[in-house]
């Protein structure tokens, strides 16, 4: 059955083209007007190329409305200081206070750039992370360096 509704339906567009087709075949649209792909245009009394255009201007002319504005967002603001952010206390989480081997304060070093490593931690703890073991990497190249001046013997005295 609905085999023959379609028939039927595609023997009417065929239909209605052709009929459009004879009508039109000298460029003009039905009332006088040109036409571009199909669609007339062009002066036409009543219902013609004017009505149209108006039609299509009511159309654009639907009131839109502009998207809300977006949330205010509040002002950035520092984070705030934790305890535990600052050179002593990293120092003294490390131990850099006692008196350590070279061989002691890399060891000590590296367990808390194990603990403390950015990528070692949330998302949202990365940053302070990051400044931890910066502080931390420098106040192990300092203590480092003070080992090794320790370490060497002082200067002969200078032959005359």
């Amino acid at each position: 059955m609905s085999d023959r509704r379609d028939d039927a339906f595609q023997r009417a567009l065929d239909e209605a083209a052709r009929k459009d087709r004879a009508s039109h075949d000298s460029g003009a649209g039905p009332t006088g007007g040109a036409r571009v792909r199909g669609v007339a245009f062009g002066a036409a009394p009543g219902s013609g190329g004017k009505a149209r255009f108006g039609l299509a201007l009511d159309w654009t002319d639907e009131p839109v409305s502009p998207p809300p504005p977006p949330p205010p967002q509040p002002p950035p603001r520092e984070p705030a200081r934790r305890s535990g952010d600052t050179s002593a206390e990293i120092a003294s989480e490390i131990g850099l206070g006692a008196a350590l081997t070279l061989d002691q304060l890399t060891s000590r070093w590296r367990e808390f750039v194990w603990r403390n490593h950015p990528d070692r931690q949330p998302e949202d703890a990365r940053e302070r992370a990051n400044a931890r073991v910066a502080i931390a990497n420098t106040l192990y190249d300092r203590a480092r360096r003070e080992l090794a001046k320790a370490r060497q013997p002082p200067p002969a005295p200078a032959a005359k």
